[in-house]
């Protein structure tokens, strides 16, 4: 391959502003291309992929090209260069690299085959927590199912589209996809292309939302007419999944703290043709005291460590600390505790979160069915959705019903 020393350099910016300025990947790949409007797709597309790349694989890559710590740009040079060679085998005649040797990365890159920290490149807290939990044999197979890109998918909105109808609409514009029987209103896109542009997207007929995150609204056991509480809404995917389930009939109401995600919910459902959303700022939650013991449905989206996303987020597992999750799981434990006070008898609360690891999932549930809160609730079923068996995040998703 042709390495443009240009796009380099501005992989080298990108990846100075992750490691060194703490700035999220995903913003600073946009912001890169909002820069350097000159490059074109195929530019945009190596230059993300090697960001990327970078991030996700940055202990295994500083290994091979024998950096303890990254400190300099000449070592976000030589990760870069152990990344290039690693994939192409051959490298580029730039100065920059010049200090580095392609066999000595090779021979580094063998020594490490049965060293899943390095191999894999993850925290050492990280691979503990997973042996702890699963052990050896599913932790393998999951840290390195965590490591593979995630595929690009969609979910029909079935108020305004079908999933046959959607995949026709999409293969118009040449956009190649397909089912999954277990995924009901999952659509695959197998070559990743730009969609928010299309008319179909513009209309509302879908939305882009990974599989095991639409296992979430499936798991609400959801009927038209109900209220529901999305407690930790966010921009609202999971509350416009409802809504369409729902067939826009009944009452969601969509907490979160930042005005900003609402407003994005509230322009997502306009566009979804969905009415049935409330959204409320979580600082104002007692403008609905007076649905305290009424509710349907209550889903907890929780905040969560994001540690079963790492095909799609691998920023996480070098934002993330022990004691960052331990201040995440008495955030669980609060949100447990106020929001199943909404819950009416026979209701039920649906307790999900991004992570696959016990302590922010099967503990949570356990801590509050032994407390004063939960004493009345009890465990309709609950599931961990794992990367290697799906092929898609990792999710947890517990339903409790309210036996009071």
């Amino acid at each position: 391959m042709k390495w443009h020393h240009n796009l380099l350099v501005g992989v080298i910016n990108g990846l100075e502003q992750f490691f060194f300025h703490k700035r999220r990947s995903v913003k600073v790949v946009e912001e890169l291309f909002e820069k350097n409007k000159k490059w074109g797709s195929r530019d945009r597309k190596i230059v993300s992929y090697l960001i990327f790349e970078n991030v996700r694989w940055v202990r295994k890559f500083a290994y091979c090209s024998n950096i303890k710590e990254l400190s300099t740009k000449k070592d976000l040079w030589s990760i870069l260069g152990s990344s290039i060679v690693i994939k192409d085998r051959l490298l580029p005649n730039f100065i920059e690299f010049s200090h580095l040797d392609s066999k000595k990365i090779l021979n580094r890159e063998k020594k490490i085959k049965n060293n899943r920290k390095i191999s894999q490149s993850i925290p050492d807290w990280i691979d503990s927590l997973g042996v702890n939990d699963f052990g050896n044999k599913i932790w393998d197979k999951e840290i390195k199912a965590l490591n593979i890109k995630s595929n690009l998918v969609l979910r029909c909105n079935t108020l305004k589209s079908n999933i046959n109808h959607l995949k026709k609409e999409l293969s118009k514009n040449n956009i190649d996809s397909f089912l999954i029987k277990e995924y009901p209103h999952a659509l695959i896109i197998k070559e990743p292309k730009k969609i928010t542009n299309l008319s179909c997207f513009k209309m509302g007929y879908f939305e882009i939302q990974d599989a095991n995150s639409q296992k979430v609204a499936l798991s609400c056991n959801l009927k038209p007419r109900m209220i529901v509480i999305d407690a930790c809404a966010g921009a609202g995917g999971k509350s416009l999944h409802m809504a369409s389930i729902m067939k826009n009939k009944g009452e969601i109401i969509a907490l979160d703290p930042f005005d900003n995600k609402l407003k994005e919910l509230n322009n997502r459902a306009i566009r979804n043709g969905i009415d049935i959303i409330r959204t409320l700022n979580t600082s104002n939650k007692n403008l609905i005291s007076n649905i305290i013991g009424k509710a349907d449905r209550v889903l907890i989206d929780a905040p969560c460590s994001g540690l079963g996303v790492l095909k799609r987020n691998p920023d996480a597992k070098w934002n993330m600390t022990p004691k960052k999750i331990k201040d995440l799981i008495k955030v669980q434990d609060s949100l447990l505790e106020e929001w199943s006070k909404y819950l009416k008898k026979g209701g039920e609360l649906i307790y999900a979160t991004c992570s696959i690891f016990k302590n922010e999932n099967t503990n949570r549930i356990k801590t509050f069915l032994k407390s004063e809160s939960g004493k009345n609730f009890k465990i309709v079923k609950e599931k961990t959705f794992f990367s290697y068996s799906t092929g898609f995040d990792g999710f947890y998703i517990a339903q409790l019903k309210n036996c009071e």
